[in-house]
């Protein structure tokens, strides 16, 4: 049985190691993602702050989570893919048409699924988090039950003041804990087999919208001493009483928490916004005295002896002010230099672009592109993003998609496997996006110009020629040019239709030859009439020579 108390407690611990953490998570909310919410206030949904002055640092983590969306997670194309995995014996099932076509049948299941889902709306949240926090954690469930089988999936982008996690051994997150908030009328609704509190009991009679604290803890059940029957179990406290209201199980990990780069003894991420923080805030703080600048040059200070005014001074348009002394009054000049601030505001923004990547990686438009500069660019993309686009699959894209094709498989949502996959037991990943193609582009480039290479050198040895493999490279190039699975023919079908080809191949040679001897039969027949009739008086040899001379003609 799981202790609430004990769970309690090291939900404290987690928070301590996160506090650490809270100051630079503030700057975030206050410079770059002025919508959010930090552990350090509550605030009123829908208010904003007023403490940047300058839109660059915000425009600049909106454009990378823009790019990022559109390079790994595109809603128009298919960006992710099945298939046996390359160190399982069964990997020679790939290329098998019933294999294929179950990939292919997946493949469209899941991604009708998310496109049904609110998956591409949370994602992009997901984004934005990623490259501001460096720390996101994205939440899979089935959608709520209302009929048999499968209804759906729900996916949630948790506030990074909302949670802490741990890792495993292995570096693996592997628990988190998140704190959250239910009315007594959403607490009878959500749990209701459960034993209600005695506060939640009296709230849904008198105040059913008074709010009461939670704790969710998802960790392995062999962790919390659990009673359910999963790999990882859920356990919902109620935190004033430390009272468990609910246990539940998962077959997979419902949380996907991702970093864009962890330094060593760390887990929590560290990414762009730590780097151009510094620079954001100088930014700002130049663009305040820029207004402040501007705000005396347009209203400056008056200059004026004592008493030397009738009434209070008025800055209006069309006043009139009067004085005692007109020549004594005048406005105090304000020797402002814009231009310098100008100078350093333009060198602070183009350091914060550069560190968000938006040059680098947004396509230029201002020209007709050719094909050879669309791949240096992509190529500049994998260079620049490799690694944390590795990351981010390998944490969150990857173990999302699992979970999807989990939830889908056990509620019939997906059809059986064919019967040789019978004993594989994990099913690969691979990511047939924009980047990822871009990423292996270098391989139908290089099959390219090995064959021009190879077209080159058969002008001196022809038998060069016969080193290419094209079926080989052309099952290679389908993937990463983004060919539908469904175009390219398995193994079997490729080698039947071959061999109909062939087969259709010899009767066309047989008919031709059959054909050609016919025709010389044809032509033979005259001469041999002749033979009979009108050459008596030739010798046998002259007769044996006129009958092959018209024989061999026939033939050839």
């Amino acid at each position: 049985m799981a202790n609430a108390k004990a769970l309690l407690r090291r939900n404290d611990v987690l928070k301590d190691d996160r506090n650490l953490w809270d100051g630079f998570y503030q700057d975030v909310v206050d410079y770059i993602r002025p919508g959010k919410q930090t552990t350090e206030e509550h605030r009123v949904a829908g208010t904003m702050r007023h403490k940047h002055y300058d839109s660059t640092g915000p425009h600049a983590s909106n454009t990378l989570a823009l790019i990022m969306a559109d390079t790994l997670t595109p809603k128009a194309i298919q960006w992710h893919g099945f298939k046996i995995p390359e160190a399982s014996p069964l990997k020679q099932f790939n290329t098998n048409q019933n294999v294929l076509d179950w990939f292919k049948t997946v493949e469209d299941s899941v991604r009708f699924a998310l496109d049904q889902s609110n998956f591409y709306p949370v994602i992009n949240e997901i984004y934005l988090d990623f490259n501001s926090f460096a720390t996101i954690c994205l939440y899979v469930e089935e959608a709520r039950m209302k009929t048999k089988g499968f209804n759906g999936l729900t996916f949630r982008a948790l506030p990074i003041a909302s949670y802490v996690f741990a890792e495993d051994d292995g570096g693996q997150v592997d628990t988190v804990m998140r704190e959250y908030e239910l009315t007594a009328r959403q607490f009878a609704q959500r749990f209701p087999d459960a034993s209600l509190p005695d506060a939640v009991k009296k709230a849904l009679d008198k105040a059913p919208d008074d709010k009461f604290e939670m704790l969710r803890v998802v960790a392995p059940s062999e962790d919390i001493n659990s009673k359910v029957k999963f790999p990882f179990a859920s356990v919902d406290i109620y935190k004033d009483k430390a009272q468990i209201v609910d246990e539940q199980g998962y077959h997979e990990f419902p949380y996907m928490v991702g970093r864009w780069d962890k330094a060593t003894g760390e887990i929590r991420g560290r990414g762009p916004a730590a780097i151009a923080l510094d620079d954001i805030k100088s930014l700002n703080q130049l663009r305040k005295l820029e207004l402040q600048g501007l705000d005396k040059a347009v209203n400056p200070p008056i200059l004026a002896p004592e008493e030397g005014f009738v009434g209070t001074v008025k800055l209006g348009p069309n006043s009139i002010i009067y004085s005692r002394n007109p020549n004594d009054v005048r406005t105090l000049p304000a020797k402002l230099r814009l231009d310098l601030s100008s100078l350093k505001a333009a060198d602070l923004k183009q350091g914060i672009r550069d560190i968000y990547l938006t040059d680098q990686l947004n396509l230029p438009r201002t020209k007709q592109m050719t094909a050879t500069e669309v791949a240096q660019l992509r190529g500049e993309m994998e260079r620049l993003l490799g690694p944390t686009i590795s990351r981010f699959e390998s944490e969150v894209l990857g173990p999302m998609l699992e979970r999807v094709v989990g939830i889908m498989f056990r509620t019939g949502a997906l059809p059986p496997p064919p019967p040789e996959l019978e004993a594989l037991e994990t099913i690969d990943i691979e990511y047939v996006g924009q980047l990822a193609r871009a990423q292996k582009m270098v391989e139908i480039e290089s099959i390219n110009n090995w064959v021009s290479m190879i077209a080159q050198w058969g002008q001196i040895d022809p038998n060069v020629l016969q080193m290419p493999d094209f079926q080989a490279a052309a099952k290679i190039a389908a993937p990463i040019l983004g060919v539908p699975k469904a175009v390219v023919k398995g193994d079997a079908r490729l080698e039947e239709d071959l061999a109909a080809q062939q087969q259709k191949i010899a009767q066309q040679e047989q008919m031709t030859q059959v054909g050609a001897t016919a025709e010389a039969a044809g032509k033979a027949a005259p001469m041999a009439q002749v033979l009979q009739n009108g050459a008596e008086n030739l010798s046998e040899e002259d007769k044996a020579a006129l009958v092959q001379q018209f024989t061999g003609a026939g033939a050839n």
